[in-house]
């Protein structure tokens, strides 16, 4: 299966990616917990404005008296503390956190609104449902609720026992049957005059639901036009939950309450309950304590809070999907941030592709071309960073991997030079010892033939220069390899190169007149660390070297100083391409002119200096051939 490779750029921008999702959920953590703190506190701040009233009224009418919960006139006050709000479901609890009242503001029992018509005109009447039991009511609502998206007709047979024209209301009722869509739903003995009332369910109240049917404006007759459901607003959680929280957790519940601070709040204080859940809806809770300083046998300063306090208020709230909302309207508000925040994360991806990724692209191309062995393209190591470190690298790491080539080359060419040498050198030791080897085999069988006592003496003589020459070219060959293997030894001291050079020369004055060359010296005295008896073959290799080349009449120059020994002979140049080739082995520029010699002289002459590292050469002159070496 094919491996999959994603650009550096996609890398790294789904690193910015992850950063930047994990830094924006934590601030939209944040941001929906200060939504939700903005809002809590926010209600918390409408309702308690409303509960301030009551708590004004409390103070100034209630508690300048020993408080009785269950006084009409506290309850007054108590039943509209919310000034008819009727979202919010109030409890009323008292020191030992017994549940005295669990309720709406405004909504004193169960009703239903009827559209009655009479005599051709629709009027509404309301019926007062707080004389059913518990268990009709709920059989009651039932029906109801399973009718709410569809018109519900209703029919009841009731003794009414209180009616108000004003406003249509009817109360102290006595159902003796109540029918919804021709179903009987509850059905009593009832004495006395029963009263006969027909129509269509408009809205339908009690403290734990709202329902209201779908009709048109005016509320007198079933709209077709409108969508066909009721609006259902079920306060049973908000109820339920509460009076669980209240029930269960009591002392918890209302010690979780922190104050909220306000310079309007004059008469109380009031605590903001921590927020609870129920059944998947969010609840928040103000807490009012009732308080009551009037103690009998105390004085005010000697009674605490907690003693004074004789009951206390709740009013919670309930929110449906508030972190969602949260959720949504905070996205919202920032929507415009975290756009700029995506175009900033694509300018940043692009700025890292070309901070970062093209010179990797070109230090990869660069690696290509190395690859391709093209040296000269060139790398920008002008960066001081990372990129630039490792550009600097490659560069420097191209360099060597030229010269290293280079140099390979270089030691390919001079073993395949070494080659040419090696089989011309065969060739020539070939033919260097096959001559006087023919020489001795050829005199050998004369010897055994000839009877004459003097010829064969002058045979044998033969024989015996021959077996030198060989014997000689066998050692010029020993020493030639130990020098080149530098396994040969030197004997350095301190040397007068003058001595060497004028003993040399004493030992071949004879051969100079013989030849009747002219010697012209210059030289002085020079010290150094050298092996003297190796040093004098090489001043002798060259001194004899160019008396052999050199022509009666004309003149070799000898010249020393403390840097430098040169031999100079007048004559014929050596041709150009013989110049770096006449230190090799057996190599002879004018083989008639250096018959006597092995070839391997210059060969010689060549490891003893290498070995001693003294710099060596040959050179054409005005005059003819220098040799020299420095030191």
């Amino acid at each position: 299966m094919r491996k999959l490779n994603f650009s550096l750029v996609i890398k790294i921008a789904c690193i910015i990616l992850l950063a930047f999702l994990a830094v924006l959920g934590n601030e939209i953590r944040l941001g929906i917990e200060r939504y939700i703190k903005n809002t809590l506190e926010t209600d918390a701040e409408i309702t308690i404005r409303n509960l301030d009233k009551f708590a004004k009224n409390y103070v100034e009418r209630i508690a300048v008296n020993p408080v009785d919960l269950s006084s009409q006139q506290f309850l007054r006050l108590y039943h509209h503390a919310l000034s008819g709000d009727l979202t919010k479901v109030k409890c009323l609890v008292d020191a030992d956190g017994k549940i005295l009242d669990m309720s709406r503001d405004g909504v004193e029992g169960p009703s239903l609104s009827l559209i009655v018509e009479k005599d051709d005109t629709n009027y509404s009447v309301g019926i007062d449902f707080s004389s059913l039991g518990q268990k009709d009511l709920e059989k009651l609502e039932k029906v109801i609720i399973q009718h709410q998206n569809s018109q519900l007709d209703i029919s009841i047979d009731v003794h009414i026992g209180q009616y108000n024209e004003f406003n249509g209301e009817m109360r102290n009722l006595n159902f003796k049957e109540i029918k919804v869509n021709n179903q009987t739903v509850i059905e009593h003995q009832v004495e006395g005059e029963i009263t006969h009332i027909e129509g269509v369910a408009s809205s339908y109240m009690s403290a734990k639901m709202e329902l209201l049917f779908p009709y048109s404006a005016d509320g007198l007759s079933y709209s077709s036009n409108l969508t066909q459901k009721a609006m259902l607003t079920d306060y049973h959680d908000a109820f339920n939950g509460l009076k669980q929280q209240i029930q269960k957790n009591f002392e918890q519940f209302k010690d979780s309450g922190k104050e909220f601070n306000s310079s309007i709040y004059d008469y109380t204080q009031y605590y903001l309950i921590n927020p609870y859940e129920y059944n998947g809806k969010y609840y928040s809770t103000i807490m009012m304590r009732l308080e009551d300083w009037i103690t009998p046998n105390q004085t005010q300063e000697e009674v605490t809070v907690d003693a004074a306090t004789v009951g206390y208020i709740f009013i919670t709230q309930e929110y449906e999907n508030l972190r969602m909302k949260s959720l949504q309207q905070f996205m919202y508000d920032n929507s415009s941030t975290y756009i700029l925040a995506i175009v900033l994360i694509i300018i940043m991806c692009f700025i890292v592709a070309y901070m970062i990724v093209r010179p990797i692209k070109q230090l990869e191309l660069a690696a290509w071309r190395i690859s391709r062995k093209q040296f000269e393209y060139p790398i920008d190591t002008s960066r001081h960073d990372e990129l630039g470190d490792l550009a600097r690298s490659v560069d420097k790491m191209s360099k060597e991997l030229e010269k290293t080539i280079n140099d390979l080359h270089q030691e390919i060419e001079r073993v395949q030079q070494l080659e040419v040498v090696r089989k011309e050198f065969v060739s020539n030791f070939t033919h260097e010892i096959k001559t006087p080897l023919g020489i001795i085999n050829g005199f050998s069988e004369m010897v055994e033939l000839e009877q004459d006592e003097k010829k064969r003496n002058e045979y044998i003589q033969i024989i015996q220069n021959e077996t030198r020459r060989i014997n000689e070219l066998v050692l010029a060959m020993l020493d030639l390899s130990k020098l080149e293997s530098q396994n040969m030894t030197l004997d350095l001291e301190e040397v007068d190169l003058l001595d060497i050079v004028d003993e040399a020369l004493e030992s071949m004055a004879c051969l100079f007149e013989a030849q009747k060359v002219h010697l012209k010296t210059d030289l002085d005295s020079s010290i150094i660390q050298a092996d003297p008896f190796k040093i004098g073959m090489v001043i002798t290799n060259y001194i004899s070297n160019a008396l052999r080349y050199t022509e009666a009449g004309e003149e070799v120059i000898i010249h020393l100083d403390e840097h430098c020994f040169s031999v100079e002979n007048t004559g014929a140049h050596i041709p150009e391409e013989d110049i770096q080739k006449i230190w090799l082995s057996f190599h002879k520029v004018d083989k008639a002119r250096n018959e006597g010699g092995t070839g391997l002289g210059l060969a010689i002459c060549k490891a003893i200096l290498e070995l001693h590292h003294f710099e060596y050469g040959v050179e054409n002159t005005p005059q003819g051939v220098l040799f020299y070496f420095k030191y």
